[in-house]
C-alpha cells in the first residue's frame, strides 16, 4: 500500500557543523523528533565523513542517512584527472584557473532515489533537483561586507544563492529585515520569501543544576565573574570591540573585567591575540573553543552577561540562547539584531568600544539593570520557540507540495491537521 506520509529530506551535508548553523540544525532536528505530526516523516541527510554530530538528536519521526556530497563540475574534473596515471599534472596546471569557474552542483540522485516529496536545505549549501525545495540562504553578508570575502567567494555566492533561490518553491529567512534584504538584493518575489523565526537548542535541554555549573566552571577554569561571547572568530564577529572595551574598562574605569570566547577559532585568532597583548588585557580573555551544548548552558549560567558585538548577522542565535539562560544581553545595533532582541538588550555601535565599555561597566555596577534586562528577555523569549519553528516548517512543507503531484498531495485533499503555532 502506498504511504500517505509526506516525506521530507532535510539536506544538511555541511562539512563543519561546529558553528552556529550546526546548533540551529540540531535544534530543528530535536523539535521535529519530538513532534506529534504523524502525517510527515523527516530524513536528515548528512555527509558520510561528518555524521556523528546529528545522531544523538534524531528519533521518533526523524531518521538520518549519511551519504556523499554532490560534486561541482570542477570537483568532478579533479577526481577524474587524478584517477588516471599521468594526468594529475594536467590538474595542477588548470587548478588555479578552475577556482574562478563556479558551477552549480546538481543532485547526485540520492534524494530522487528515495522518492522524497520535498528537499529542505536549511543551510546555504544546496544543489539542483527537480524535487520541490525550500532554501535558506541565512544572510547576504558578501554584498554588505565584500571586504571580508575574496572575489572568487563573492562570485560563487552570487551565482549559487541566485540559482538555489530561483529553484526553490519557498525561500526562508529568520527576520523581516532579512526578507527585505533578500527581496531587494536578489530581486525575489516577496510572496516567495517566508519569515520563520528560529528557536534555541536550549529548548530541548533542562537548565543546568548549580552543581553542574560549578563543575563546568572548575573544569574549564572560568573566572569568578565574566562576560561571554559565543562566536567563531570570523572578522565580522568583531571580537576586537570587546578586547578594546576591556582596555578602556581597565585604564579608564579601573575595572578588570574578564571575557570568555566560545566557538571554533580561525586563523584570525592570531590577530586577536596580538591586539590583546597590545591592549594589555591578554590575561583577561579565555578561549574555550567549541564546547558541547550542556557546557555552553553552564557557561551562560555562570556569566554576568552575554556580549554580542557582531557587525553583520542573518539572525543572531546567541541572543535567544541568552534569553533562554536568563542572561542580560549587550548587543550591537547592526542589521537584524534590534529586531531580534527588541527592547531586551543594551545596544551599542559595533564600531564603538567606548559605548560597549560603558554598558559593560553598567552591568558590573548595577544589579537592578541586570534584573530588568533578564525580565525583558523572558518576555521576548516566547517569540522564539523551536517548537513553533518546527510547526511552521511542517505547515510550509504541506504548502510546498499542495499544488504539485506528490504522494501526500494526491492522497490528502484537505489541509494538514492543526499544529501548535
Amino acid at each position: 500500500m502506498e504511504s500517505t506520509k509526506l516525506r521530507i529530506a532535510i539536506d544538511c551535508r555541511i562539512n563543519d557543523p561546529l558553528q552556529g548553523i550546526g546548533r540551529a540544525v540540531i535544534a530543528l532536528a530535536r523539535a521535529l523528533s519530538a513532534s506529534p505530526m504523524y502525517e510527515q516523516e523527516y530524513t536528515f541527510v548528512v555527509r558520510e565523513d561528518v555524521s556523528e554530530w546529528i545522531k544523538p538528536h534524531i528519533y521518533g519521526p526523524c531518521r538520518f542517512e549519511a551519504v556523499s556530497v554532490p560534486e561541482s563540475l570542477g570537483s568532478q574534473l579533479k577526481s577524474r584527472l587524478k584517477a588516471v596515471p599521468g594526468l594529475e599534472c594536467i590538474w595542477k596546471d588548470i587548478r588555479s584557473h578552475s577556482k574562478r569557474i563556479v558551477s552549480v552542483p546538481t543532485s547526485d540522485g540520492f534524494v530522487e532515489s528515495r522518492n522524497f516529496d520535498i528537499v529542505h536545505f536549511p543551510t546555504q549549501q544546496a544543489f539542483l533537483t527537480k524535487i520541490p525545495s525550500i532554501y535558506q540562504p541565512w544572510d547576504l553578508q558578501h554584498i554588505h561586507f565584500p571586504e571580508f570575502f575574496s572575489q572568487v567567494e563573492i562570485g560563487s555566492r552570487e551565482k549559487l544563492y541566485r540559482a538555489f533561490c530561483k529553484q526553490a518553491k519557498y525561500v526562508c529567512v529568520q527576520t523581516e529585515w532579512g526578507k527585505k534584504d533578500l527581496v531587494e538584493k536578489l530581486s525575489i518575489e516577496p510572496e516567495k520569501v517566508k519569515v520563520i523565526r528560529w528557536g534555541s537548542v536550549f529548548d530541548a535541554y533542562q537548565p543546568p543544576l548549580s552543581a553542574a555549573v560549578a563543575a563546568t566552571s572548575e573544569r574549564l577554569q572560568l573566572p569568578k565573574q565574566y562576560f561571554v561571547y559565543p562566536a567563531v572568530t570570523w572578522v565580522h564577529k568583531n571580537h576586537e570591540a570587546i578586547i578594546r572595551a576591556l582596555r578602556i574598562l581597565k585604564h579608564t574605569h579601573n575595572v578588570k573585567a574578564y571575557v570568555c570566547f566560545s566557538g571554533k577559532c580561525t586563523d584570525f585568532r592570531r590577530d586577536l591575540d596580538r591586539l590583546a597583548i597590545e591592549c594589555g588585557v591578554a590575561d583577561q580573555i579565555r578561549y574555550l573553543g567549541f564546547i558541547p551544548t550542556e557546557d555552553l548552558q553552564a557557561v551562560y549560567a555562570g556569566a554576568i552577561a552575554m556580549v554580542f558585538p557582531s557587525k553583520f548577522e542573518g539572525f543572531g542565535l546567541p541572543i535567544v540562547e541568552a534569553f533562554q539562560a536568563g542572561l542580560p544581553v549587550l548587543c550591537s545595533n547592526a542589521t537584524v539584531l534590534p529586531e531580534v532582541a527588541q527592547d531586551g538588550a543594551l545596544y551599542f555601535d559595533p564600531s564603538s568600544p567606548e559605548q560597549l565599555s560603558e554598558h559593560m561597566k553598567s552591568i558590573v555596577d548595577d544589579d537592578g539593570l541586570r534584573s530588568r534586562l533578564i525580565e525583558k528577555g523572558k518576555r521576548i523569549l516566547p517569540d522564539y520557540s523551536i517548537g513553533q519553528t518546527a510547526a511552521k516548517f511542517q505547515f510550509l512543507y504541506q504548502q510546498t507540495v499542495s499544488d504539485v503531484g506528490s504522494v501526500f498531495g494526491r492522497i490528502c485533499s484537505g489541509e494538514m491537521q492543526s499544529v501548535n503555532k
